[in-house]
C-alpha cells in the first residue's frame, strides 16, 4: 500500500508543482504522507526534538516569531500550560503598561514550563491573545518570542480581542508542550 502511494506520489509530483500537488492532495490523507515525504526539515523525524517544519510552499513564518508545524517526537506526555499573564505570586496585574505585562507573561511561562521539567524548546505551539492589538505591539512580541526561543519559534496563533479574564490585563500566552519519557514511562529529569 506505502509502495503506491509513494509511487502516486512521485509520478504526481513529476506532472504538476509542488504547491499544486499539495493542495490536490490535502485533506485527503495522503497531503500528510506527501510532506513527510518531500519536506527536508521533516526527515530527521527520528530525532528526539520536537521537529519544526517551515515548509517551502508555504511563507517565512519564522522571521515573525512562529513556525507553521510542529511535530512531537516518540514517548512522550504533552503538558498544557494555561494562559499565563502579567502577574504576581497573588495573582496581581504587575502593571497597566501592555510591555511590561507581557514581560511578565514571559517570565511565568518559564516558571510554568520549568515546574514540570520543560524547556523552552519542548514548546510546540502557543496562542498569544492581545488586548487592542495593534501592529506596535508586535516589537515587544517579537523580542520577548526571540529571547525565549531565538530563531526556532513553535507554532502560533496570535487573536485580537477586546478583553481579557481581568480588568486591565493586556496580555495572556498559553502553550503546548511535550516532555521526553524514561523506557519505564517516567519523565527524564532536566
Amino acid at each position: 500500500m506505502t509502495q503506491r502511494i509513494t509511487s502516486a506520489v512521485n509520478s504526481l509530483v513529476t506532472k504538476i508543482s509542488r504547491r499544486n500537488a499539495l493542495l490536490l492532495l490535502g485533506g485527503s490523507g495522503l497531503g500528510t504522507t506527501f510532506v513527510i515525504g518531500t519536506q527536508k526539515e521533516v526527515l530527521a523525524k527520528d530525532k528526539k526534538d520536537v521537529q519544526l517544519v517551515n515548509p517551502p510552499t508555504l511563507y517565512n513564518a519564522p522571521q515573525n516569531g512562529y513556525s507553521h508545524v510542529a511535530i512531537t517526537p516518540p514517548k512522550t506526555r504533552t503538558v498544557y500550560i494555561s494562559g499565563q499573564f502579567g502577574s504576581d505570586l497573588q495573582g496581581n496585574l504587575v502593571s497597566n503598561d501592555f510591555e511590561e505585562q507581557l514581560v511578565k507573561a514571559f517570565e511565568n511561562l518559564r516558571f510554568a514550563l520549568a515546574s514540570v521539567g520543560a524547556r523552552p524548546n519542548d514548546v510546540l505551539k502557543t496562542t498569544v491573545l492581545i488586548v487592542d492589538h495593534t501592529q506596535d505591539k508586535l516589537i515587544p512580541l517579537g523580542r520577548e518570542i526571540g529571547n525565549l526561543w531565538g530563531n526556532n519559534p513553535p507554532a502560533n496563533t496570535l487573536i485580537p480581542v477586546p478583553r481579557l479574564a481581568l480588568d486591565g490585563m493586556l496580555f495572556e500566552i498559553d502553550a503546548y508542550a511535550v516532555i521526553p519519557e524514561q523506557g519505564n514511562g517516567r519523565l527524564i529529569p532536566y
